[in-house]
Parts: C-alpha cells; sequence; structure tokens
C-alpha cells in the first residue's frame, strides 16, 4: 500500500472513530436481539395465522352484534353501546371521557381483544365478559336505562322479542303491569319510584327480569369474541425474529421502532406491567397520579361493586365456564385505592387519549408520566415498582413511541362491526 493510501486508510479510520458513537444514537448501531430479548419478545407475540376462537353461537353472536348498534337499549333510545365503542376508532370515542346520558369519570376502552380478560372495566367491576355489559346499561352517564324498561322494551318490540325468544325462550308476562312495572331497578334509590316499584315485586319476578338482563349481557358477549386481531407489524417482526435475531430492514417496523422494542423488553422496564400477548398483565396498579375533578378510587370502589353484584362470577346467573373461586381470594378494597388495570396496548396509537381519565393526549406524554410524575395530591399509595423506571433520553422516548404505534393490527372485518340485519 502506497504512503497516499496508507493516510487516506488512516484518516477514515480516525473518522469512523469519531462518527461511530453518533451513528448508534442516531440509529445506525446494533439492532439485533440477544436471546434474553428474543425470548421476552416471543411471549409478547401471537404466532401469525391464529384466528379468532368461535363464538358459542353465531346466531346469538349475531343477536348480539345487533343489539351492539340498537338505540332502543338505552333509557330514551338516543344511544347505543356504539355510540361510544365506535368501530372506527378501535371501538374508543376519540375523547377523554365519554358523552352519552351524561358525561363519564372513565375513559372509553376498546373492545378489541377483550375476550379472555379476567377482569373488565378499569376498576374490574366486572368478572365476566357478558356481566360487564350490564354495568353500562344501567348507568346513568352511560346508557342511562333501567332492567324493567329494558325488559319491557324486548316485549314491546317485535323484532327485539322475537329475536330473543328465538335464542334464549319466552319472555317474562310483560303485559301484567302490575307483576312487571314499567320502570324499576334496585340500583335506583329506595324512596325513588324505581326504588319502590322494583321492591315491591315477586322475588321470583325479579329474578325473572334479571334473567332477561343476563341474557342480553350473554348474547353481547358472544359478539365480542369476534372482535379479534392479533396480526400487527409486531407480530409480523416478533415471526421474522424467532429466525433471525437481526432481521432484514422492514418499513413497517423501521429501526427506531427495534431500539423501542428492546427498550420495552429491557431497560425501560415496561413487561413488568405491559405483559403477556395482550401488553397487560390485567392486573391493578396505582401509578400515584394526581386527584382530578372526580375523586376516582378505582379499585377500591370496583372490589366494593363486584361483591355486591349478582351477576358475578358466584352469582345465580353465572354460566359454567365463570371462575367463581377468584372471587374468594381477592385483597381488601381499601388496600387497592387509586388503582386502576393496566390497559393492553394492542392498537394503542389508535385509541388516544390515555388513561383512565384520559388525561394524556399523546402517546410521548402517556411515556413521559413514568419518567416525571407530576405532583399533586394523590389517592392510595403509589407502586413501588415505577421506581426501578430508569431516566430515558428524549431519542429512547421516541423509540420507545415509534414501537408502540407498531402494535396497530389490521382493521376488523365489515361484516362484524356494521349492524346486522335482524332475523
Amino acid at each position: 500500500m502506497s504512503r497516499s493510501a496508507k493516510g487516506a486508510a488512516l484518516i477514515a479510520a480516525l473518522a469512523l472513530a469519531v462518527v461511530a458513537p453518533w451513528l448508534a444514537a442516531a440509529g445506525a448501531g446494533d439492532t439485533a436481539f440477544t436471546e434474553a430479548e428474543r425470548a421476552e419478545v416471543e411471549a409478547l407475540a401471537v404466532p401469525l395465522g391464529d384466528t379468532p376462537p368461535e363464538a358459542a353461537s353465531t346466531e346469538l353472536a349475531d343477536f348480539g352484534q345487533h343489539l351492539f348498534f340498537d338505540r332502543r337499549l338505552s333509557g330514551d333510545g338516543r344511544f347505543s353501546c356504539a355510540s361510544c365503542h365506535q368501530p372506527d376508532r378501535a371501538f374508543t370515542d376519540g375523547l377523554a371521557l365519554p358523552e352519552a346520558a351524561g358525561r363519564g369519570h372513565r375513559n372509553t376502552p376498546t373492545l378489541i381483544n377483550v375476550a379472555d380478560n379476567p377482569w373488565f372495566q378499569w376498576d374490574g367491576a366486572a368478572d365476566s365478559l357478558w356481566s360487564q355489559t350490564l354495568l353500562v346499561v344501567e348507568n346513568p352517564r352511560e346508557l342511562d336505562n333501567d332492567r324493567l324498561n329494558l325488559a319491557h322494551t324486548l316485549y314491546r318490540h317485535a323484532d327485539l322479542r322475537a329475536a330473543y325468544q328465538r335464542r334464549f325462550g319466552p319472555l317474562p308476562p310483560l303485559s301484567e303491569g302490575e307483576r312487571f312495572p314499567a320502570h324499576g331497578s334496585p340500583h335506583a334509590p329506595t324512596d325513588s319510584p324505581g326504588g319502590r316499584a322494583w321492591r315491591r315485586m315477586a322475588p321470583a319476578d325479579q329474578e325473572a327480569v334479571n334473567r332477561v338482563m343476563a341474557n342480553l349481557g350473554v348474547a353481547l358477549a358472544a359478539w365480542q369474541r369476534r372482535l379479534v386481531r392479533y396480526d400487527s407489524p409486531f407480530d409480523r417482526f416478533a415471526a421474522a425474529l424467532a429466525d433471525d435475531p437481526d432481521p432484514p430492514p422492514d418499513e413497517a417496523f423501521p429501526a427506531a421502532a427495534r431500539r423501542g422494542l428492546k427498550l420495552f423488553v429491557g431497560e425501560a422496564q415496561c413487561t413488568l406491567c405491559h405483559s403477556g400477548p395482550d401488553f397487560s398483565n390485567q392486573a391493578f396498579h396505582n401509578l400515584g397520579l394526581p386527584v382530578a375533578e372526580h375523586r376516582d378510587t378505582g379499585r377500591e370502589q370496583g372490589l366494593r361493586r363486584l361483591a355486591a353484584s349478582p351477576f358475578n362470577a358466584a352469582g345465580p346467573y353465572a354460566g359454567d365456564q365463570d371462575d367463581a373461586d377468584r372471587l374468594r381470594f381477592l385483597p381488601p378494597p381499601e388496600s387497592l385505592r387509586g388503582a386502576f388495570k393496566t390497559p393492553s396496548l394492542r392498537n394503542v396509537a389508535r385509541t388516544a387519549p390515555y388513561f383512565h381519565d384520559g388525561r394524556f393526549a399523546t402517546l410521548e406524554e402517556a411515556v413521559r408520566f413514568y419518567l416525571e410524575p407530576p405532583e399533586g395530591e394523590t389517592l392510595g399509595e403509589r407502586e413501588g415498582t415505577l421506581d426501578l423506571i430508569p431516566d430515558l433520553t428524549d431519542r429512547q422516548v421516541a423509540d420507545l413511541v415509534a414501537f408502540l404505534k407498531t402494535l396497530d393490527s389490521a382493521p376488523l372485518p365489515e361484516a362484524v362491526t356494521t349492524p346486522p340485519e335482524q332475523r
């Protein structure tokens, strides 16, 4: 090699030594995954080609799909479940807090991939897919109905009555007004007309109306079991990663997303809570959120609501698959004051705003909360696990956000996201 060539090589080597650290920081560094990281990624992924679980009955799921879009389920006929759980927004509404019969206190969660969750709603007040819908029907801020009026609605409308009876058999004799008043619910204030009407009913008639409520929940749950999607860019990358620790470049899963995934399963400690194929450990955690306008006690309230519900897994309307044993080992409600369920991160880029009260408008704001928790009054005790999260650079925050954006799946087929023809 000539002297000039050696000089050029030396200059190039020196330049590389200077530039290499910058290139790594900018994303040109190692994006290969260690064996430990690959194992963590495998625990988050769903094998490509997995199909949604079949509903117990196609006819039952079709009925549930119709009910989901039917405004007659609400007290005044103005709202349906789809008013807040909008299919084109991944079954959310894009609002910090929902607006239906009233303004809600909690952000609308997605319904995609909820079929196998052990707890439902932000506070876990329901322990089955079929029972969680019933809380919405009688919530004055949501559908604002009562169970007697709902039963009468089914009876009064020939299409609903026929559809119900094909799936569940005859409705109670609701034309007998003395036995079945027009309105009433055990949730109504005891001194209100609805409360007094419910208490005057015979226990067997109360049970018959409760059974109608439970059956509607079963139908809605059968349809929701169709809302399953695990085909995101992340899932495809995870499949490639199983065969190659450094898969070829992929526009749908860029270098920033790879670095973000490595952070997610490693240094950033995200999988302490966002674990498993739904990116949620399905547990309840107190993040030390400052109290907002509504003093929401979270899981503390949810545990009390769950214990009092006749529709819980230990109640008389539970199905054979409901796990009543879980209710025997629940912690004291006050021990989980201010704790909320870990949400799934699937489709998270489509379900803004974030957290149980929708306080964060963007993914970046949500990520930064864990690094810079705001000060203010909190309820309960902030989880010590959060202290394990290290400080992250702006670049690392951006990488995490880039990864989270790869968790969006393809839209569900129109056949399960639009009102079906009633049969």
